[in-house]
């Protein structure tokens, strides 16, 4: 009786845990989803600061509670699956908030653009500590490959973004296979190179419509659907924006996976052997052109996912869209949210991609916003917002 009485408190206190778990989620992405929803939608510059400042503010309290802190990371830690089942599902709910207002949902798509991007540049930079101010060409690349195939060639959308995926892949294996024997600054400034090249090569091409670009590039389909049409979901009238932010999200999802599952690779520990010590890495027997050509394409290829849904989205491009200026943003967003960290690159694509949008009222000192956060960030956080953590494995379950 006393077993039963025993099995029957386990099972008890097991239940309340993972009740407990659910909750502290549930309670926290819903604050978290709650502030950025009120932040986007905010009007007055001193409402916008409150919001900005608030979840530092609360960062700071709830650290001092070792309680609370514990519960959350335990939380997360025993309930990965279920925390990102509901933060999608409160995603896919933000057209819905945002109908009768396109430009935040325009907000939010370039967010996810960003941000797959921003994983691509995450796995050089921060993985691989190869300093690539060559991203924005990646994906102007794949921009202007599916433009030129979709509106010449007559290829679909969907032909068109695995075409440019293909052809970034082949420019990252070019710029890797040129830079192999550059580290460091060197191998940063071969990329500014290319960078600068690729900018002057579509600004004077006329196959690249020169400084005009190239406009009318057709708007995605699925059958007879179109994207430019609104969405309708049970009897609700969505903007055509729509279209296009679930397509994104979709991409974002697939992107970040791709990110997790070669972060906890092999082939991932060798591209941090290869940032820590190339000479040390090669000792143990790691090809290390092998490693940093894998990098380069890889990372081209999450640029070149990216390009094609921008063009297509926006229907115009034009060299002034892929500049040295945007390449310097991505590297902006991996360090303000850590090195080689997926979640790190998520909050970084966020708050760069929303803060200045909100505060375009500085116009052209935006560029000084971007130089403040970085200096900031090196001095007080050098690691990021969230720091890099040491894998673990477990090898009995292996």
């Amino acid at each position: 009786m006393s077993n039963l009485n025993n099995g029957s408190n386990d099972y008890s206190q097991t239940l309340y845990k993972k009740i407990s778990y659910f909750l502290t989620i549930i309670v926290t992405e819903v604050i978290i989803f709650y502030m950025f929803i009120n932040f986007l939608s905010s009007k007055g510059i001193d409402y916008r600061l409150f919001l900005l400042i608030l979840p530092i503010i609360a960062f700071f309290i709830l650290r001092g509670n070792q309680k609370i802190t514990n519960l959350v990371k335990e939380s997360y830690s025993r309930c990965n699956s279920f925390s990102v089942i509901f933060m999608i599902l409160l995603l896919v709910f933000i057209p819905f908030l945002f109908k009768d207002n396109s430009y935040l949902l325009h907000i939010c798509i370039m967010s996810g653009l960003y941000l797959i991007i921003a994983l691509g540049l995450n796995i050089q930079l921060g993985s691989t500590g190869m300093v690539n101010f060559a991203f924005a060409a990646f994906f102007g690349v794949g921009a202007y490959a599916s433009a030129l195939l979709t509106i010449n060639f007559n290829f679909s959308f969907w032909l068109g973004i695995l075409a440019a995926i293909i052809i970034s892949a082949v420019f990252g294996l070019l710029i890797g296979s040129l830079t192999l024997k550059s580290t460091g600054f060197y191998y940063a400034l071969v990329t500014m190179a290319f960078q600068i090249i690729f900018h002057l090569l579509v600004n004077n091409l006329r196959f690249t419509g020169g400084s005009g670009g190239i406009s009318n590039i057709p708007f995605p389909t699925i059958g007879k659907y179109s994207f430019s049409s609104s969405l309708n979901i049970l009897g609700i009238n969505l903007p055509f924006q729509a279209n296009y932010y679930y397509l994104v999200l979709a991409v974002v999802l697939f992107s970040l996976y791709l990110a997790k599952r070669l972060y906890n690779s092999r082939t991932g520990l060798i591209w941090n052997a290869i940032r820590e010590d190339e000479i040390a890495a090669k000792c143990q027997g790691i090809n290390i052109n092998k490693g940093k050509l894998e990098a380069s394409a890889i990372g081209a290829i999450f640029g070149g996912m990216a390009g094609p849904i921008y063009a297509h989205y926006i229907s115009f491009i034009s060299p002034e869209s892929f500049t040295f200026h945007f390449s310097v943003v991505l590297i902006c967003i991996v360090i303000l949210g850590g090195l080689d960290n997926i979640l790190g690159v998520i909050i970084g694509a966020v708050l760069l991609t929303v803060i200045p949008e909100k505060i375009r009222f500085f116009a052209e000192a935006r560029m000084l916003f971007y130089g403040i956060i970085i200096i900031l960030v090196l001095i007080f956080k050098p690691q990021g917002l969230i720091p890099e953590r040491i894998r673990k494995y477990n090898f009995f379950k292996f």
